[in-house]
């Protein structure tokens, strides 16, 4: 069994000034196999109330003690095994040993083999090693500790030099702690302060991608303008001959049906010779295929006119979202905002995805018209892209939430047959520069931008997917709310 482990930090006797204090390691381990020895360390470093010599004192030969610090306090073991299980307790506790005085010669493991254990178990502690013969030199117990940052006492010692080693040393250890603590503290903070910079980076670098995008959406804006009025022009001519040809294709048609009766008449009155004649204008008719003519030259002035009307359609919306009234707030229509989204995007959906359209009746909405269809071409867009093949996206508005005096909201689903999405992209679809799109096919500012575009709208912006089941995203707004012009 190894001695009773005292210490003076819990006994009861020590008054005032003579406890030490918490907030620094005072704790001070003696391991030695000879108890009058440990007790000479006790009342070395922890003495009773006395002012006669202490017990060290006259053990050691050293005059009477002055000036003393403060009591320590002392742990005892034996013999290395004892040691090294109290600094495995003491470290585990949270309070681990600022010094350790180690006897060089013990049963079992000698002073260096002890330490060696015990930085093992603590690195920072110190450890002076005690001797009073040895063959065993300095550099042999570097070799067996590994450490060169050992210290030596020879016995017989003196009380002061236990005492200086003990205030020294103790010293040392809690700087060395006090150092820790602060380069801890350093160093999150630097971290903290990396996380910062980085956070302020990637805000920055937002920013400048959202400035960047408003100008390529200002710069497009422009340019649509621009390229639907250039349009505009030939097609205004375009259609009015168009519509000539229709009424002279008509006219055509009814002359070509007079010469008939007449080629037929001159067959029966001139003989032979209207006959040959008569019978060259068929051949010729059949060659030609002036039948055919006849009956498709209708369908193909029809059918170019249903094309300039749609060629005007589309202009018609481009130059409506191109106006540059970005401060303008007005009443629109929710369902003709649809129509003019699907039109300005159709060439991106046309022959590969079917447009399914379920209006309800609503109210008229306040809002900015062109951010609103834009942030609708975004969610076009984005579906249209998740569907690979062949697919449908559906668009549904209703009124919902409708009270006597209050008009409710206004609620827009946009379903698609598409890919859908995994639970964990759902979460973050409309974070900045998230994308599941192959590099080069979208920056991940689409639905962030439209997000943020709905919100400024005092409206909601959510969307359910799952992986595999196409995805839904549901625009609310509210009817009539009156938006604050930016």
């Amino acid at each position: 069994m190894r001695d009773v482990v005292t210490s003076s930090e819990h006994d009861p006797s020590l008054k005032g000034s003579e406890k030490m204090t918490m907030d620094e390691n005072h704790r001070i381990l003696i391991v030695d196999d000879d108890a009058a020895v440990r007790e000479a360390y006790r009342e070395i470093l922890a003495p009773t109330e006395r002012n006669y010599l202490s017990d060290g004192d006259r053990l050691f030969g050293g005059g009477e003690a002055k000036n003393r610090s403060l009591p320590y306090g002392i742990w005892e073991a034996k013999n290395g095994d004892e040691a090294v299980t109290l600094v495995q307790e003491a470290t585990d506790r949270g309070k681990p040993f600022a010094l350790a005085f180690v006897d060089m010669k013990m049963p079992g493991m000698n002073g260096a083999e002890t330490a060696r254990e015990i930085w093992r178990i603590d690195p920072g502690i110190k450890i002076v090693i005690v001797t009073a013969y040895s063959d065993v030199t300095p550099d042999e117990i570097v070799q067996v500790t590994a450490r060169e940052d050992l210290f030596y006492l020879r016995k017989p010692f003196n009380p002061q030099e236990i005492r200086q080693f003990a205030r020294a040393l103790c010293r040392q250890r809690n700087l060395e702690q006090e150092r820790d603590v602060l380069s801890l503290g350093l160093r999150n903070a630097n971290l903290a302060l990396e996380d910062m910079n980085r956070n302020l980076e990637e805000k920055v670098k937002q920013q400048a991608e959202m400035l960047i995008q408003s100008e390529k959406m200002a710069s497009l804006g422009i340019l649509v303008a621009g390229v639907a009025h250039e349009i505009n022009n030939p097609l205004s001519f375009i259609k009015a001959n168009l519509s000539s040809l229709r009424n002279y294709a008509f006219n055509m048609v009814a002359l070509l049906e007079k010469y008939e009766v007449l080629t037929a008449s001159v067959a029966e009155r001139c003989g032979e010779h209207g006959a040959v004649q008569t019978r060259d204008i068929h051949d010729f008719r059949q060659l030609k295929k002036i039948d055919f003519i006849l009956r498709d030259l209708p369908d193909l002035v029809a059918q170019s006119l249903e094309g300039a009307d749609r060629i005007e359609a589309i202009i018609h919306d481009l130059r409506s979202f191109s106006r540059m009234d970005d401060n303008a707030r007005c009443m629109v229509n929710i369902n003709e905002s649809m129509d003019t989204a699907v039109n300005i995007i159709r060439n991106q959906i046309k022959g590969r995805v079917e447009i399914v359209r379920d209006y309800g009746e609503l109210p008229a909405v306040s809002c900015f018209p062109q951010k609103l269809i834009q942030a609708v071409m975004n969610i076009l867009i984005n579906a249209a892209h998740a569907v690979d093949d062949a697919g449908v996206i559906r668009i549904t508005t209703r009124q919902v939430e409708k009270t006597p005096g209050n008009p409710g909201t206004v609620r827009i689903e946009i379903t698609d047959t598409g890919c859908g999405m995994p639970e964990k992209d759902v979460a973050k679809i409309f974070d900045p520069f998230f994308t599941t799109k192959p590099v080069g096919r979208g920056m991940g500012l689409g639905l962030y931008i439209t997000y943020e575009i709905i919100r400024a709208h005092g409206g909601t912006l959510s969307v359910d997917s799952c992986e595999g089941a196409g995805s839904t995203f549901t625009v609310t707004l509210p009817a009539e709310k009156e938006i604050p012009a930016s």
